[in-house]
């Protein structure tokens, strides 16, 4: 009777294991319990080695080892194996966390990187600690898989940056924006002003001069605000790419007209060396902007009598063209910031023409949007040369 009672027992006991084992492999994270022994020395050297482990594992379940990709038993005979799996630069941190959690008996709870296959993934481990009578200490768990979660906060961190880099442009851009469209629209109203008095007196020379000077600062304001309106349009996703094929002269010229009163006004010889009928394959609109820019820059930065000369190349497989003046010239200090919106800043021109430097930084943007590169060379008192340069498409300009 009594050895019918304890294999009952026995039997109770065993199904009460394969419970306590199926719900253990049932749940999501990694269960595992370890008994750390009081004897042995609590020192990072035994925790950072295999050979002489000062625990061994008591309980783990199957998703443990499908976390970390190891095999179970040989986890159980080489508990330290795990030390091997965790990313360098975090081993030293997560023994040392180890030690402290032993020594003053609080729960451990560490976020690191570990190797599984080959594959960098985030876990997560969390345990408390309960101290026997003998005074080892039990140490029961669950280790997470964190790695979307990792992403994720990764993401949402880059994402914040980035946001916080583009508010700090658009506050820079506006300010830079504000302060610059005030001096042509001042111009604007006060020589309206003069402009009235003058019709009075009927003084006709100085009626053209102001007209002269309010026409001149229009040009600019409006330009401004083409840039403003055009930046406005490529950030928010509403300047679409649509290359055609169209004759790169016929852009030019109009371009030049743009501005052949102000080159006039300041003896400015601009000189387009294109041959006739190049024909090439890109969005007119954004390449018409980029000209523009280009060509304003060069006028408003080159003295009196100087010349500005654009051309093309053919290099390898994509066609290079080139805005050259023989103007002041750049500093390397203000080289190293033209494309960057963050650096750039007004520099008024020979005749104190006012810019933002937003014309560059639109020039880029399209540029890049026909897989182009944009670059620049200056040498300050003899002029400066910038030049794009467009892939060919299907072989072709």
């Amino acid at each position: 009777m009594k050895e019918e009672n304890l294999n009952k027992i026995a039997e109770e006991l065993n199904q009460e294991r394969k419970l306590y084992a199926d719900l253990a492999n049932a749940l999501p994270a990694g269960i595992y319990r370890i008994r750390v022994f009081n004897e042995k020395s609590l020192i990072e050297k035994n925790w950072s080695s295999t050979a002489d482990a000062p625990y061994v594992v008591e309980l783990v379940n199957e998703r443990f080892g499908q976390i970390l990709n190891i095999d179970l038993h040989d986890f159980k005979v080489n508990p330290c194996i795990i030390n091997e799996l965790i990313y360098e630069e975090d081993r030293a941190e997560f023994v040392r966390l180890n030690v402290e959690a032993n020594l003053n008996l609080t729960p451990f709870s560490w976020e690191c990187r570990m190797i599984k296959a080959d594959e960098l993934i985030w876990t997560k481990f969390e345990s408390i600690p309960r101290k026997l009578a003998n005074n080892d200490i039990i140490w029961t768990g669950t280790l997470n898989d964190i790695t979307e979660r990792k992403n994720v906060e990764q993401l949402i961190i880059s994402q914040n940056q980035e946001l916080k880099k583009l508010n700090a442009e658009k506050d820079k851009f506006f300010s830079i924006i504000a302060h610059d469209l005030k001096s042509p629209v001042s111009a604007i109203l006060g020589f309206s002003e003069h402009l009235m008095e003058s019709v009075e007196d009927k003084d006709y020379d100085q009626i053209k001069e102001f007209a002269g000077i309010i026409l001149l600062s229009t040009k600019r304001a409006m330009s401004l605000l083409i840039n403003l309106m055009e930046w406005s349009q490529s950030q928010s996703g509403r300047m679409l790419y649509n290359p055609e094929s169209f004759e790169l002269n016929t852009v030019i010229k109009e371009v030049i007209l743009l501005f052949n009163d102000h080159a006039e006004q300041k003896s400015i010889s601009i000189v387009n060396t294109l041959e006739p009928e190049l024909w090439i394959k890109a969005d007119k609109r954004m390449i018409g902007s980029v000209l523009r820019n280009l060509i304003s820059n060069a006028v408003k930065f080159t003295q009196a009598g100087g010349k500005i000369t654009i051309s093309t190349a053919v290099e390898k497989d994509e066609l290079v063209i080139c805005v050259a003046d023989s103007g002041v010239g750049i500093s390397k200090v203000r080289m190293e910031k033209l494309f960057c919106i963050s650096e750039s800043s007004s520099t008024q021109g020979t005749q104190k023409e006012r810019g933002t430097g937003l014309g560059l930084i639109l020039v880029k943007e399209f540029v890049e949007k026909h897989n182009g590169k944009i670059r620049a060379e200056s040498t300050v008192g003899e002029g400066s040369v910038f030049c794009f340069s467009l892939p060919f498409i299907d072989g072709k300009i």
